[in-house]
């Protein structure tokens, strides 16, 4: 995936060279740091028509935090990457329409150790038949994008601040769950940790539909 990200970005970042240096506007490059959801980034910015720019960014989002799933507190290790393709078109002024590509190179880590009994699939377990559960959650690769915006680095002065909000249409979340208690081999506890597993993946459904928030700082060349 890292290969693929660092091909797209090279062949992305050259097209909007060529874009920037085709322009009769010698502003018609912008660079800019921004902070959201997607974590902390950077931007770059290149006109190729009137109301219309590009942008292609990098981000990057490390977050270790507790979380309730289906009812077990779980350690959560968040790793996001990713990549994004815009197209803004500016309709009024600075308000902008933006329509795009994620490209995500994640890692979602769960763990849990219960320290007293747990329900895992319908069916209570004590804390040692359970052990520790192990998780991890996948989704696509690619995600398109739509949103809104206020901002131009290419229009005004050459410093400025912009924002964003948006949607990255990822998919319903793939879950894979294990454990290792007293327990993990029997057949009734397995079919009981799929249960679980469906059951968490019905929890994180909302997570298909990715919020997208962000400002950003840019400098115009």
């Amino acid at each position: 995936m890292e290969k693929r990200l660092n091909a797209i970005l090279l062949l992305l970042l050259s097209v909007l060279l060529s874009f920037g240096a085709g322009c009769a506007n010698p502003g018609g490059l912008a660079i800019a740091g921004k902070t959201g959801t997607l974590g902390l980034g950077g931007e770059l910015t290149a006109g190729i028509a009137p109301d219309i720019n590009t942008r292609v960014g990098l981000n990057t989002l490390d977050l270790d935090f507790d979380w309730n799933i289906s009812d077990i507190e779980y350690d959560l290790g968040l790793d996001f990457f990713s990549f994004s393709a815009l197209v803004d078109l500016y309709i009024i002024d600075d308000f902008h329409l933006t329509s795009g590509v994620v490209f995500f190179d994640h890692k979602l880590n769960m763990r849990s150790r219960p320290t007293i009994s747990e329900e895992i699939g319908g069916v209570v377990y004590s804390a040692a038949d359970i052990g520790t559960l192990y998780g991890s959650v996948e989704v696509e690769d690619v995600a398109p994008y739509i949103g809104i915006g206020w901002g131009n680095a290419l229009n005004g002065g050459r410093w400025g601040f912009y924002c964003d909000l948006g949607v990255a249409f990822i998919n319903s979340p793939d879950v894979d769950l294990s454990a290792n208690g007293l327990m993990a081999s029997n057949s009734t506890f397995q079919a009981n940790l799929a249960r679980e597993r469906d059951e968490i993946e019905d929890d994180l459904e909302f997570f298909k539909y990715y919020p997208v928030i962000s400002i950003g700082l840019f400098f115009r060349f």
